[in-house]
């Protein structure tokens, strides 16, 4: 046997603390990286498994295996509401993936901002599997900063995708973005959606602070509607929250919105003609407010 041909398999012990997860997994030593930039870790693992694996600090962010249910449930239900596709940003999003999805659309000017650029200069080089080229895309622009500062100052946008770490509003200003946010997308009367972490039946304080926020925000702003549904990640093992909020009084739930779901988002089974497929049947969960 040629032993040149053989991976070394190692352990990665993931502690995410806020989250009371405690998991460990193997990869091969050949095509892994690890790699410490001016703000976070990264740790990109090639595994047999779930593919690669990205995880920032120690956690997991995000598998190839299985990356395409997040993001198809981040971004595709807020563009379906959206009236303008003009002019849509992103907030977070490094690996390149949300600005794949985002790209499918017929949009004319996509702007990324992240806050790590060696991330995302390190993603686009050694793993295109998540953005698979959308880096190179000319509508799209990639912008350094953070995401509180950014929105100070940011320009109107149709559309806003937050795809930044699950929000923590004791540490976080959540209030202060939500709100620029929503700012900035009131003349297009557009919407934005946000993730909002880990769906846990048995602790939902988080969750629920959340959707008090959103609540308020709201009452005080009442052309938008809020939404929140859920997808099941099988690499998180976990469902995952996310909130749109709109000015459409209606949502893609609705019967009359079943024929407009992207084909993209619809999940496959292709043991079955067709014919058979019932687009309503194949929808993350969702759940009106």
């Amino acid at each position: 046997m040629d032993r040149l041909r053989i991976k070394a398999i190692q352990e990665f012990k993931e502690e995410d603390i806020d989250q009371g997860v405690e998991r460990t997994y193997l990869y091969y030593k050949t095509g892994s990286y690890h790699i410490e930039t001016k703000k976070q870790n990264i740790d990109l693992l090639e595994t047999p498994r779930w593919g690669k694996m990205l995880f920032l600090d120690g956690c997991l962010q995000s598998t190839t295996m299985d990356e395409v249910i997040y993001h198809n449930a981040l971004v595709h239900p807020l563009m379906n509401t959206l009236t303008f596709k003009n002019n849509i940003l992103i907030l977070g999003g490094g690996e390149g993936a949300t600005a794949r999805e985002v790209l499918r659309w017929p949009i004319k000017h996509l702007r990324m901002v992240d806050y790590d650029r060696e991330l995302v200069e390190f993603m686009a080089l050694n793993a295109n599997e998540w953005a698979r080229d959308s880096f190179d895309d000319s509508r799209l622009r990639v912008t350094y900063s953070d995401a509180w500062e950014f929105m100070k100052t940011a320009e109107k946008y149709d559309g806003i995708v937050i795809d930044l770490t699950d929000p923590d509003l004791k540490k976080e200003r959540w209030g202060s973005l939500l709100e620029s946010a929503m700012k900035s997308v009131i003349g297009s009367k557009g919407g934005l959606v946000m993730n909002a972490g880990l769906y846990l039946p048995w602790d939902t304080e988080n969750l629920n602070n959340i959707v008090a926020l959103v609540r308020g925000l709201c009452l005080l702003n009442r052309v938008f509607k809020y939404y929140i549904y859920t997808a099941f990640i099988p690499s998180f093992n976990a469902e995952w929250t996310y909130i749109v909020i709109s000015h459409k009084s209606k949502f893609m739930i609705e019967p009359e919105f079943t024929e407009t779901i992207p084909p993209w988002i619809r999940r496959s089974i292709r043991t079955l003609p067709d014919s058979l497929l019932e687009p309503a049947n194949t929808l993350p969960i969702l759940t009106k407010v």
